[in-house]
């Protein structure tokens, strides 16, 4: 299989490296066009097939990934779409639906994906809306091999993308920001900018692999960590105060919105 990306992104960068470390394909099954050269010099240090040419790119691939920002598709879409007919092309954009993505590029097999950045260290969560039925089973297949070389692979109704884009697909930045503020918190109690932050993320690894394999709940394990009057429940009550659950949901409810906006 050849595999190309239209656009040449961070997240193009999260699956093209998570495909290569993975050991999927090859750097000479791959292709990446973007309009801006300098954005290909990395990808051509690999040995990846790199073109400013978009319809080179569609030609080339039996199975093209449009990692172009969404107002781009009224753009690049028509270009492609003879290119494309009868190969695979996939979203990882929100909001773009797969019945308007068939309108645009009649006659091939379009599938929507939403991976997230983790990707570039193996440890992506992907969500993969389910097969239309004119999507071939082993193309299908291939695409869940594409997003399971780096990570989880989680096959969703098409009407659950957009809360899986506020739980997975925008969510790394939720905890990269919560880090930076323990980060700046450690600096003023009189820790080192490095120290804290490697504590703050060995923590946050080390707490996400108990919640995946301890078979408690969150809520359970919160409980576990605290002590009557100690020192867990003091610094909780500040998330009480400020009603952190509330800001959560909120976040995930703006996000969802937000891709709902985009949605056509």
């Amino acid at each position: 299989m050849k595999l190309g990306f239209i656009g040449a992104g961070n997240m193009s960068g999260a699956i093209l490296d998570g495909v290569l470390k993975g050991g999927l394909l090859q750097a000479e099954q791959l292709w990446v066009s973007n309009r801006h050269q300098d954005k290909l010099e990395r990808f051509a240090r690999l040995g990846v097939h790199t073109t400013t040419d978009n319809c080179r790119v569609a030609r080339e691939a039996d199975l093209v990934i449009l990692g172009i920002k969404p107002q781009m598709f009224g753009e690049v879409l028509p270009q492609i779409a003879d290119e494309v007919k009868g190969k695979g092309v996939l979203s990882i954009s929100p909001g773009y639906s797969l019945a308007w993505l068939r309108e645009q590029l009649p006659g091939c097999h379009v599938m929507r994906a939403m991976p997230n950045t983790p990707l570039l260290v193996g440890k992506g969560c992907t969500a993969l809306a389910q097969k239309s039925g004119d999507v071939p089973e082993d193309l299908f297949e291939e695409v869940k091999a594409v997003f399971s070389s780096a990570g989880e692979v989680f096959v969703v109704p098409e009407d659950l993308i957009d809360a899986v884009i506020a739980i997975a697909g925008s969510s790394p930045a939720y905890f990269f920001r919560m880090a930076d503020a323990m980060v700046q918190a450690g600096q003023a109690l009189g820790l080192e900018p490095e120290q804290a932050l490697r504590m703050a993320a060995l923590t946050m690894e080390g707490s996400a692999r108990m919640l995946l394999e301890s078979g408690k709940t969150a809520g359970e394990l919160t409980r576990q960590v605290c002590s009557p009057g100690g020192t867990t429940l003091a610094a909780l009550t500040a998330f009480d105060d400020h009603h952190f659950e509330g800001m959560v949901n909120e976040a995930m409810e703006r996000c969802v919105r937000r891709s709902q906006e985009l949605g056509k």
